[in-house]
């Protein structure tokens, strides 16, 4: 297929275009500044002006600097086009795939509240059960089929500090009025 863009005829429409845009974007902003609304009284029509006003305004502006260089093609760094040490597939096939560590081993416990969790050994939250077996099943679940991974069990429930939060203060506050 030719490259339409590339000729100066080409050039000279999509600038002008993009001129085009920009007038119109003016009229749809002067038109809902006009309309006087209120923040709060917004409604629909006064949301699709100011849309059409931004979006005129974003394509016209692109189109009045850039002309036929929107088409150009650019060059992207090497960070960003896939390192052969990652897993990485191209997106024309739609999924990423990277290799991601597995845990190591999966952690069954009891949190403060005394429900039991599974957690992996960087310590990321999986599934919090009301008994132990539940627990036990997902964690035994969750590692079928990889040998790699091992499921323990923690020793004890952490320690929940007793009493209450005070704030009251036994003397005022600067610039404050004591109370007697």
């Amino acid at each position: 297929m030719a490259a339409w863009h590339r000729s100066r005829r080409a050039d000279i429409v999509l600038r002008a275009t993009g001129l085009l845009l920009c007038w119109v974007s003016y009229t749809a902003i002067a038109r809902l500044v006009a309309m006087h609304v209120p923040p709060l009284k917004a409604g629909v029509l006064a949301y699709g002006i100011a849309a059409v006003g931004f979006m005129a305004a974003s394509a016209g502006t692109a189109l009045t600097i850039l002309g036929h260089h929107l088409f150009d093609e650019v060059e992207v760094s090497a960070r960003w086009r896939g390192r052969p040490d990652l897993n990485v597939s191209t997106p024309s096939e739609g999924i990423i795939e990277m290799d991601i560590p597995e845990p190591a081993m999966l952690v069954v416990g009891r949190d403060i509240d005394g429900d039991w969790t599974v957690r992996e050994s960087a310590g990321m939250l999986l599934g919090r059960f009301s008994s132990a077996r539940a627990a036990q099943r997902f964690a035994e679940a969750e590692r079928h089929g990889r040998t790699s991974v091992s499921v323990a069990t923690s020793a004890g429930i952490p320690r929940r500090i007793e009493g209450r939060l005070s704030l009251i203060c036994d003397r005022p506050l600067k610039g404050s009025v004591a109370r007697g």
